[in-house]
């Protein structure tokens, strides 16, 4: 996750700003939040996701927030769509390899 990055654009198409992803612990509610938006099947049909996306941009620029905290909301305008889908997608695939690896004791349920 050290290694994500999003490009800041200005109107040249010139990088203005780059900003590194920190490691977030997404909480659950975000995740739930998130499966809810996503159809986990399409996650890699970019058009699919392009519409989720768009559809959802306030609650995806909270947690896009969270990974990249320097980022305004000015910057985010000025990132290419291009750049922010595959990190999105990483942060979620990220989110859910994380969820998976939750270690369960089915003898003291």
């Amino acid at each position: 996750m050290n290694d994500l990055k999003i490009n800041v654009y200005d109107d040249e198409n010139n990088v203005i700003k780059t900003s590194e992803a920190k490691l977030v612990d997404l909480k659950f509610g975000v995740i739930r939040k998130l499966m809810k938006l996503l159809n986990v099947d399409n996650i890699d049909n970019t058009v699919e996701l392009l519409k989720t996306v768009y559809g959802a941009w306030e609650q995806i620029t909270n947690i896009l927030n969270n990974c990249f905290p320097d980022m305004t909301d000015d910057d985010w305008d000025n990132v290419k769509a291009s750049e922010l889908l595959p990190v999105f997608v990483m942060i979620l695939k990220y989110s859910f390899t994380q969820m998976l690896t939750i270690p369960t004791d089915k003898e003291k349920n």
